[in-house]
């Protein structure tokens, strides 16, 4: 008797999917473990211990420096001091802890545990630094001035059209870009798609929700000449839409449903999902990338023209980490303080530039034109911007209705407690009738978000070697240098956020157009024009499609900053429609297809994966908006709905780690893609799963059409395909179903019968978890 596991492993090798294998996509990012060296590392070496053990100290403790990659590993005179991916091996490590008094660095000041743990993680990766010893050694220093001659620095020019031999392949303007690059590598691209394959694509990329059958009918179907591009239009215009694609914003902006206070204490945050309402509508309404900007970083002080709900926008900087200092001494308020700020600049400079500007924060950039004044520059504006818990998202009318009715039920309550405690009777009935009066007049609670406001307009020093402690230089509030040039207008309304919004839109600003654009590339082609999406600077990979960069961020300024317009461009053209097949020929000459002469396979992430799931049984709750969702594994809503959390705590959260759902601590430059044993176990094992090949089962036998009795085998098992894979079964696959289910096809077998195995195993079989 076969079990649910020896079905599930047959139907993976037999119904003719493909073996889980991850080609083209790398697990670990090289260039994120340097961002963090250069990040956390570096400065708190650079504070706690160059005195006494880089090539300035005088002496050098021990004979042992930690100033470059080449010292470290050479070690001091009691040896190597780091063993990559091994902490507890580490002297170095050993002696931050204190647990020998031998060992003990730095000899008067121990590290507090958030440095310890930056150096445990540092280690843990694998001890990652920059990439050459000229580097290491320090004596690299990039000139501000030459360093602006970089390609992402340059203004963004609408190319010429390059000339291309074949034009019948041509369908927008995109493919010429590609094709030129493809015809000077000598490659050919391959097939386009099924159209059956193409809505399944197309609709899994926009919506993150498989097509209906009578969808993919209906397309197939459809012979007219704009068959296609009315389908996008109408994947573009579902509500849908707005809730696949915010999601992708949402692990640049580090969303989670609990804010940071410090390394062990979490605080719920019961209105964030408000911000994530929000995102969905934005991009629902494809309101203007740049007011999407604007509004994110300064909707308080946009009330006056937009209204009191822009202030939730302000979630994109509230719902980051709020450090809390660590027994309120003055190094650990300046801490909790500095990293707090850090969080805000890291964020909008990673995720709206595409620049490591945090890298700046204790000395100049190594690598990009960023000077250390270009940071407390921007990080003056963050300080004086202050987090509010319950921000108002109505009028001060209203407000100050419920501020006053609350105010006068207060009042009568207090003095209905006194009286019963004075025992007046006469007083206490009176007082009884006017606490339920004024207990109806209190309105219900208006709407808050977490938010932040003006709180200020003063500028901030330059904290030598990052400590707020030790300031230097007074810098004033402007933007950076490498765009606003050598002597930049300074922020003088307010905190500032308003003009450092403005600045990230202007037409002088090439970089917030370039990285939108290429972030949704990334998500159509599994990798950015820009590979490293979060960094265009010196560190980052270098664009493969230059020409096609600038086009796409030409067209989204000139289409009025419409991000829907860029998205329409990418799904028209031939290369998106390209098949995932292999060539061998060009397979030798581009392995890594960075030409894209044909389309990468994904596997689906996991809120696709977990929504295709619920639509496929049909089960899924379409609701949009609203609370979050303790628990996914109880909820019927889409995933985006579910409560995120930073401390990983909930049975939601191991299942999305498990996953790669990115960590919400930071801001994400675009998912990771393992192969792990846990996923396919999970796929296997899971209630959840097995739930919903339950529903698919009782669902094929309810809705089936052509079954009369409910056991039309054949129409079912063809039913059950289309639902799952879009597609029919070949004859093979029919017979080898036939063949496991037999006669018996709802004979109970354990805790599944032979046909609800048989759903399970296509439900999470290679073909309905990839995307084609």
């Amino acid at each position: 008797m076969k079990t649910i596991s020896q079905i599930s492993v047959a139907a993976f090798v037999l119904l003719g999917c493909m073996s889980w294998t991850n080609a083209g996509q790398t697990t670990k990012d090289e260039v994120a473990g340097v961002e963090f060296f250069e990040s956390h590392v570096r400065p708190l070496l650079v504070e706690r211990c160059y005195e006494c053990h880089s090539a300035d100290s005088e002496p050098v403790e021990g004979g042992f420096r930690l100033d470059s990659r080449a010292a470290w590993q050479r070690g001091g005179d009691s040896g190597k001091a780091i063993e990559p991916g091994a902490p507890g091996e580490s002297r170095l490590f050993k002696a931050v802890l204190y647990q020998d008094p031998t060992l003990a660095m730095p000899p008067d000041n121990a590290l507090s545990k958030r440095e310890i743990e930056v150096l445990r993680r540092w280690i843990m990766m694998g001890a990652p630094d920059s990439r050459t010893e000229e580097i290491d050694s320090g004596v690299r220093e990039i000139d501000m001035r030459t360093g602006r001659q970089f390609w992402s620095f340059q203004s963004i020019r609408e190319p010429e059209s390059p000339v291309v031999k074949d034009d019948a392949w041509l369908k927008t303007q995109v493919d010429r870009f590609v094709l030129a690059r493809l015809e000077e590598q000598g490659l050919l691209p391959v097939n386009r798609l099924s159209r059956r394959t193409l809505i399944r694509r197309a609709t899994l990329d926009i919506l993150g929700l498989p097509p209906t059958p009578e969808e993919i009918d209906s397309f197939v179907n459809d012979r007219s000449s704009n068959a296609w591009p009315r389908l996008v239009d109408r994947l573009l215009a579902s509500r849908h839409y707005g809730e696949r694609w915010a999601r992708h914003w949402l692990d640049v902006a580090r969303y989670a449903d609990d804010q940071l206070r410090d390394e062990f204490f979490y605080h719920e945050l019961p209105h964030a999902w408000r911000y994530r309402d929000w995102v969905v509508r934005a991009f629902n309404e494809d309101m203007p990338f740049d007011q999407f900007v604007l509004q994110q970083l300064a909707g308080d002080i946009l009330v006056d023209t937009i209204g009191p709900e822009s202030t939730v926008a302000t979630g994109f900087l509230a719902l980051g980490m709020i450090y809390q200092d660590d027994g309120a001494t003055p190094e650990g308020i300046a801490v909790a303080k500095a990293e707090t700020l850090d969080d805000r600049v890291d964020t909008v400079t990673r995720g709206l530039l595409g620049l490591t500007v945090s890298c700046a924060r204790c000395h100049d950039h190594k690598f990009d034109p960023i000077p250390t004044e270009d940071y407390y520059s921007l990080a003056g504006v963050f300080h004086n911007s202050k987090y509010v818990e319950d921000a108002p998202l109505v009028g001060n009318e209203i407000v100050e209705r419920y501020r006053l009715a609350r105010k006068k039920f207060e009042r009568t309550k207090k003095l209905l407690s006194a009286a019963e405690k004075a025992g007046d009777a006469d007083k206490v009935a009176d007082l009884q009738r006017d606490f339920e009066k004024t207990k109806q007049a209190v309105p219900s609670i208006y709407p808050q978000a977490h938010a932040v406001v003006e709180d200020g307009n003063s500028d901030l020093p330059v904290a030598l070697r990052g400590n707020l402690l030790k300031p230097g230089k007074l810098v004033p509030r402007h933007f950076l240098t490498v765009i606003a040039g050598d002597d930049p207008p300074p922020f003088l309304q307010g905190s500032g956020r308003l003009e450092l919004a403005e600045a990230m839109v202007s037409p002088d600003n090439p970089l917030t157009a370039r990285v939108i654009v290429n972030r949704i590339w990334q998500q159509y082609f599994g990798r950015g024009i820009v590979a490293s999406a979060s960094n265009f600077g010196a560190l980052g990979e270098r664009p493969t499609h230059p020409q096609l960069l600038d086009w796409l961020a030409s067209r989204l300024i000139a289409a009025d900053w419409s991000l829907k317009s860029v998205h329409r461009e990418i799904l028209l053209s031939s290369v998106y429609q390209l098949a995932a097949e292999h060539n061998q020929y060009n397979d030798d000459i581009d392995s890594g297809n960075q030409w894209l002469w044909r389309m990468n396979r994904r596997r689906l992430d996991i809120e696709t994966q977990r929504d295709c799931l619920l639509s496929i049984s049909g089960e899924l709750d379409r609701q949009i908006g609203g609370v979050a969702e303790p628990n996914l594994f109880s909820s019927l809503r889409r995933t985006i709905y579910g409560t995120v959390r930073r401390d990983i705590q909930s049975d939601s959260d191991k299942l999305l780690r498990i996953f790669d759902f990115p960590n919400p601590r930071i801001s994400s430059s675009g998912r990771a893609s393992t192969i792990t044993a846990q996923q396919q176990l999970f796929s296997l094992n899971s209630t959840f799963v097995i739930q919903r090949a339950q529903a698919l089962a009782m669902r094929v036998s309810r809705e089936n059409q052509n079954s009369t009795d409910g056991h039309d085998f054949s129409g079912d098992v063809r039913y059950a395909f289309v639902l799952t894979l879009g597609r029919e079964p070949s004859r093979e696959e029919f017979t080898l179903v036939e063949e496991f289910i037999g006669d018996n096809s709802r004979e109970e077998l354990g805790k599944l019968s032979r046909w609800e195995q048989f759903c399970q195993a296509i439900m999470i079989s290679n073909e309905a978890v990839y995307r084609p």
